[in-house]
């Protein structure tokens, strides 16, 4: 697991643990991100917004404070980001975690857009908001057989309806706040596995803006570990002068004081592409004088200058130069070649051959009325389409899905409140000690006193050992 970094946006930051954010104030902070992602991915703004208020408790949930995630989605078998632990149908289960809400939002939009699961919703008009619950619901996001009349409720309530009709915000992408900064840029540190493509998308950005604030050649891709600059870098860099050392280059002698590749070079009247000689003194903010050469380590370029792309600011104003939006909707997976019916073998059981064949569980009890989840037999046929169903006498003459009854919008906030905390995954959170956690890290990481993991885990010391289980809340 590598380590949870509170990377925020700064118009989104999460409220102050201690005060309680109303779902009012939910929406009026979110609500440009939940249009953003409906131009970007085809999910109707009123959805993401009424999910995220149920599922975060209006961002109030430990499950948003300490990993970000609004939309309650666990692990799963692809997830290779931070996770975090909490208890919700079954104990310690792993949720995903988030550098920055932004981020949560962004994969909660991808993470219907690429589940065959939820597939036709995207077929739906944006404006039936009504039709993606009650099919969120037959898909089975969330246990409850209530979820889409709770959040058709919702929707309603706080008429979250109107922003699905919203053009693109006008004021552009939120600028970013961000923990560390280098001569006053946003940085962001290279983890295993990211790259160009995923930072950039990450940052709503395209790659061709991480390249050319960061010096990047195309083609040349990142090491975990290396600085990348969110921003443009300086022209002058944070300290006066450098000394250069072995084996060190103009690039990194860039990076790490912040200031422009280019105006370094020029900073020290040496040719682009050179490199300077170790022990060689670089001016960082003011021109050295013209007598005043540099002992180079090669007299030739290895590379020349590469050509300015034309520069576009992502942060002053939004439109389609900074996000795609030519094909909202669901991504296109796989073709499942799906027979007239499936015959039960060993370990089968109704979620299994759901997910083989890519059909509900509700559709697959509707054409088989004698199909009994929980007794199914090693042998027995069950239909896969409804005229296969008929055929054989099989299907219900039920032809509609029971839908969960139709609940009454709630009159108050206490109403309101109750449901959520139904629906909220917010208990504990759990740590699950891996290689390179220290007790110091942890405390840090979760923002807890070494006083407060002692007593929520009931130890008189605590020793950190490699695959431990600890409660890092209350």
């Amino acid at each position: 697991m590598r380590q949870l970094l509170f990377t925020i946006l700064a118009i989104l930051t999460l409220t102050v643990f201690g005060q309680k954010q109303t779902p009012q104030e939910y929406i009026l902070q979110f609500k440009d991100l939940a249009i953003i992602e409906m131009h970007r991915s085809g999910v109707p703004a009123s959805i993401t917004l009424s999910q995220g208020i149920l599922e975060s408790n209006s961002g109030n949930s430990r499950l948003a404070k300490y990993a970000n995630n609004h939309f309650g989605i666990k692990c799963k078998g692809s997830w290779t980001g931070n996770v975090i632990y909490a208890d919700d149908d079954a104990p310690d289960e792993c949720f995903r975690a988030y550098e920055s809400v932004m981020n949560s939002y962004r994969d909660h939009s991808d993470f219907l857009r690429n589940n065959w699961r939820y597939q036709t919703l995207f077929e739906l008009e944006r404006t039936d908001y009504k039709g993606w619950c009650e099919g969120l619901r037959k898909a089975g996001y969330a246990t409850n057989p209530n979820y889409g009349s709770i959040l058709i409720n919702l929707i309603e309530r706080y008429e979250l309806h109107k922003y699905d009709l919203e053009a693109l915000p006008g004021g552009g992408l939120p600028a970013l706040e961000i923990s560390e900064k280098l001569n006053g840029v946003p940085v962001h540190h290279v983890k295993a596995g990211e790259t160009v493509s995923s930072i950039a998308s990450d940052n709503f950005v395209k790659d061709r803006h991480i390249r050319k604030w960061n010096d990047l050649p195309e083609g040349a891709e990142l090491n975990t570990g290396d600085i990348v600059y969110l921003k443009p870098k300086r022209r002058r860099g944070s300290e006066e002068i450098h000394q250069v050392t072995e084996g060190e280059t103009m690039y990194q002698i860039s990076q790490k004081y912040g200031i422009k590749l280019k105006q370094l070079y020029r900073k020290n009247r040496m040719e682009y592409g050179t490199e300077p000689k170790a022990g060689e003194v670089l001016a960082m903010q003011k021109k050295r004088d013209s007598e005043d050469e540099v002992t180079l380590k090669k007299e030739k370029p290895e590379w020349v200058e590469p050509a300015e792309p034309k520069f576009v600011n992502p942060h002053s104003k939004l439109g389609t130069d900074t996000i795609d939006f030519s094909n909202p909707g669901p991504s296109k997976g796989e073709k499942i070649e799906v027979p007239e019916y499936h015959i039960v073998e060993k370990g089968d059981n109704i979620y299994r051959i759901a997910e083989k064949y890519h059909i509900l569980e509700e559709d697959l009890m509707k054409w088989n009325n004698d199909l009994s989840p929980m007794t199914m037999k090693i042998g027995q046929k069950i239909y896969l389409n409804p005229e296969a169903a008929k055929k054989a006498n099989k299907m219900s003459p039920e032809t509609t899905p029971k839908v969960a009854p139709k609940l009454e919008t709630p009159k108050s906030d206490e109403e309101i409140e109750n449901i959520k905390k139904e629906i909220t995954v917010d208990g504990p959170v759990y740590h699950h000690v891996v290689k390179g956690d220290t007790l110091y890290n942890i405390c840090k990481r979760y923002g807890i006193t070494e006083e407060q993991l002692k007593k929520w885990n009931k130890l008189d010391t605590i020793v950190v050992k490699l695959g431990d289980k600890l409660q890092v809340s209350e």
